[in-house]
């Protein structure tokens, strides 16, 4: 049922269109080789796993489609623009993290569902047949080929990982990779590493930085094929265990994966950008003429940019353009998209920028005042007027104008105490 899943996903993806548009993309050819090199690796590893009926290797060729789904959602990644839409606010730029975390959720579910295996070959003592059943199952694998699908399991395997973690550059998976926190693997390795660079620094160089996640589960499962290869014959429990150890290597590697993913989709506040949002918040309430800023939320929006709101309250006589353009000087250098809200400590008026990759649109405006009141609206083809015998007035900026008078002393004005930035 997970395979089908897998394949009808892949298929609904799949089209011409978004292959075109993914091969404008500069790595774009070396993304599809790659895939296509992926998907290759997984074919051999699905004719090792009807050759040798080793649930090991099984475990191999569900990590070989890991890394075919993550080469996959790079190129697809490609041929995503993140211009806002009339459904999207912000585009489609979170589809590359709803990919990558599917992606790595799905191989946690495989490793679960292997792991399950592994202790029904080790508990059910008849889960096989009886021993004479699994003797000449062997003595069949033997004459079949003997270890060689462990050996070319290895290859496979280990040549789909390395492509998904070094192929391309920049890139939604490879920047997981990186930014994610350590994996209890690579904690190990890590350990390990530092003991042998104590026997010989000359190695500190190469082992002391952090080893790719990848690199080190390509290295493990090579390791457990070679290991099952060798003992199969003297112990019967080597391909499980070989495959249950396998399992865990897999889920404790592909947590931090998800864990990172799933808090961006969540939309929370990068840990290590809080320090830096207070500081510029409280840089911008020591502005001129700000009394206290509220209300505010920042949140991740994908790999690059975080999104933030703030709500600035500030004295009437204060001098609105300066404020906006000082408070967003001040949290530009942190938030990539900022919509900041001035609102006016008595009679008050509210306005709003929006600053987007160093740009600050003007708009229009809201204000009223303690005896006058002024609505205005952008358009572009017609304007009506009417003025009444109170202080009251309401506009729509258009085009042409029409007016319209009616009895009284009074007059129409419009007050404009705000201004509104896109």
């Amino acid at each position: 049922m997970l395979k089908n899943y897998v394949f009808v996903q892949v298929l609904m993806m799949f089209s011409l269109a978004w292959v075109s548009r993914s091969l404008n993309h500069p790595q774009g050819k070396r993304g599809l080789l790659s895939t296509l090199v992926c998907l290759i690796c997984v074919g051999i590893l699905a004719f090792c796993v009807s050759t040798s009926h080793s649930i090991v290797i099984m475990s191999a060729m569900w990590i070989t489609i890991f890394a075919f789904c993550s080469q996959f959602a790079s190129l697809y990644s490609m041929s995503i623009t993140d211009k806002p839409t009339h459904k999207f606010s912000y585009g489609l730029a979170r589809v590359p993290v709803l990919a990558v975390f599917s992606t790595t959720t799905l191989a946690q579910l495989f490793s679960i569902f292997l792991s399950k295996e592994s202790f029904e070959h080790l508990l059910s003592p008849d889960h096989h047949g009886s021993h004479d059943a699994s003797a000449a199952h062997e003595h069949e694998v033997e004459e079949i080929g003997g270890g060689w699908p462990y050996f070319v399991g290895s290859a496979a395997t280990s040549v789909a990982l390395l492509l998904s973690a070094y192929a391309l550059k920049n890139q939604p998976f490879q920047h997981v990779l990186t930014s994610a926190t350590a994996s209890s693997l690579q904690e190990h390795a890590a350990d390990l590493s530092h003991a042998i660079c104590c026997v010989i620094p000359g190695l500190s160089r190469l082992l002391l930085p952090r080893i790719n996640s990848m690199v080190l589960l390509a290295a493990t499962t090579s390791g457990l094929l070679m290991l099952c290869e060798h003992f199969k014959h003297d112990f019967a429990w080597a391909d499980p265990v070989c495959c249950l150890i396998l399992s865990v290597a897999v889920f404790s590697t592909m947590w931090p994966l998800s864990t990172y993913t799933g808090m961006i989709l969540l939309q929370t506040t990068p840990p290590h950008l809080i320090n830096q949002i207070d500081r510029c918040l409280s840089e911008a309430s020591h502005i001129d003429g700000v009394l206290e800023l509220k209300s505010g939320r920042f949140w991740q929006l994908d790999f690059n940019q975080l999104v933030g709101t703030v709500d600035v309250r500030v004295r009437r006589e204060a001098d609105e353009q300066n404020v906006l353009a000082h408070v967003t000087e001040k949290l530009s250098s942190v938030i990539t998209v900022l919509t900041v809200q001035v609102v006016k400590d008595a009679a008050w008026s509210a306005g709003e920028v929006q600053y987007s990759n160093g740009h600050v649109h003007s708009g229009g405006g809201h204000s009223h005042g303690a005896e006058d009141h002024g609505h205005s609206h952008g358009g572009g083809q017609q304007d009506h007027g009417h003025s009444h015998g109170g202080d009251h007035g309401h506009s729509h900026d258009h085009g042409s104008s029409h007016g319209h008078s009616h009895g009284g002393e009074g007059n129409h004005g419009h007050s404009h105490d705000g201004v509104v930035y896109h």
